[in-house]
């Protein structure tokens, strides 16, 4: 039966090839028709994709052959990326369970599409150790009633599918994953061509991700036009131009202090989420998340704006920049501290961060007694440890836990 469908799917498409040679002679209508009809061939065609790569892993099939299923299925499905065979072997492995019923009727018999059953997939196996049985199938619930809404884009079921990890997940889960990517941040630097140009490739955590995304989405790097005409540049040059030009200002200025603001950043997280240690995620407007974790260390020095969202969702406060340093309070630091006050540490005042000391968050004062310069490093190892210090007369001094 499968196959007298594709055979009759194959000739269906055969008077279609035939009817686009025509293309010319279409309306717009009839484009969007046939397009609309294409597409929806297509996921009729990938549903089925599905149950037949389903039952043949449950059978057990690509034993025989030696092959993982993914290798089993990439030698079948040549025409498939490697992300899309990814895909499609979690879906197909992941719907037999009986807990997942509800995502095989999604992909089998509603057309939900393959990668954002996918997406709905890898979440709740994450979430499975650590929900009981009734919660679960709730997520389960929750989680497709999004997939399969055509008003939410990718981007909107991915931060739906990061909220939840967020809320199941446990602190200490959640820290260590953000501790190994840390690991994985760096910069690497190789020449091109004759040695003219240089590539710089950036691996960036989360945070990084989304300052860096804040740069390039601002005017900065928005066309500028002038009395000649058009921006000639483009949207890569402007981009290299914006990042070049907030590098630049961030380290001019007398004895190295920076003379301009950092790249702003609108970040929305609850209340309780910034204010305690709780479990919860910030959103940046670009769509970022970000662990409240990341969002107290930016909420020291970075130009974040925050908008503080109530348990109903409501904007409790945005704004408060007044929380950020001074010029004449960095020179009075860089006078006093000389550099980053952690034990040990050499860094140079001018490339260290403002650190409150009892945390703004917390209702601390943006004053001389409560910041403390550090740099990029062990301000983060202060905030990753909740260290605190006290100032007195002869400097800062940090106790350790």
């Amino acid at each position: 039966m499968t196959v007298t469908a594709v055979a009759r799917s194959r000739e269906q498409l055969a008077h279609g090839r035939e009817a686009a040679g025509e293309v010319a002679m279409f309306t717009g209508r009839e484009l969007a028709e046939g397009i609309a009809a294409l597409g929806g061939l297509r996921v009729e065609l990938e549903g089925l994709t599905v149950r037949l790569v389903a039952e043949a892993i449950e059978r057990g099939e690509y034993l025989e052959s030696g092959l993982s299923p993914h290798d089993w299925v990439a030698a079948r499905c040549p025409w498939l990326s490697g992300a899309e065979r990814s895909e499609l072997v979690t879906v197909a492995m992941g719907i037999g369970e009986p807990a997942h019923r509800p995502v095989r009727d999604a992909v089998c018999e509603q057309g939900l599409p393959v990668r954002r059953a996918a997406r709905v997939l890898r979440c709740l196996q994450r979430v499975r150790g650590v929900t009981d049985p009734q919660t679960y199938a709730q997520d389960v619930e929750v989680l497709l009633s999004v997939a399969t809404d055509s008003r939410f884009s990718d981007g909107e079921l991915k931060r739906v599918t990061d909220h939840l990890l967020s809320v199941a997940l446990e602190d200490k889960i959640h820290d260590a994953k953000e501790r190994a990517v840390r690991q994985q941040r760096g910069v690497n630097e190789s020449s091109l061509a004759d040695g003219s140009l240089t590539r710089f490739v950036v691996t960036a955590d989360a945070e990084g991700a989304a300052l860096i995304r804040a740069i390039l989405a601002s005017p900065l790097a928005a066309p500028a036009p002038d009395a000649d005409g058009p921006d000639p540049r483009t949207a890569p040059q402007r981009r290299y131009d914006a990042l070049t030009t907030v590098l630049g200002r961030g380290v001019a200025g007398a004895e190295g202090q920076p003379t301009t603001p950092k790249a702003q950043l609108v970040v929305q997280i609850r209340w309780d989420h910034l204010r305690q240690q709780l479990t919860g995620t910030g959103t940046t407007l670009l769509g970022d998340t970000l662990t409240p974790q990341a969002v107290r260390r930016l909420a020291c020095e970075a130009d974040l704006i925050p908008q503080v969202l109530g348990t109903a969702g409501e904007i409790l406060d945005q704004g408060r920049r007044r929380r950020l340093v001074t010029p004449g309070q960095r020179t009075a630091l860089a006078h006093r501290d000389r550099g980053c006050t952690y034990p040990g540490c050499t860094t140079p005042a001018p490339w260290c961060d403002a650190h409150h000391i009892t945390p703004w968050s917390h209702g601390g004062p943006s004053d001389l007694t409560n910041y403390a310069l550090l740099c990029p490093r062990h301000h983060t190892r202060v905030h990753d440890h909740d260290l605190t210090a006290t100032i007195t007369t002869t400097g800062v001094h940090w106790q350790h836990r």
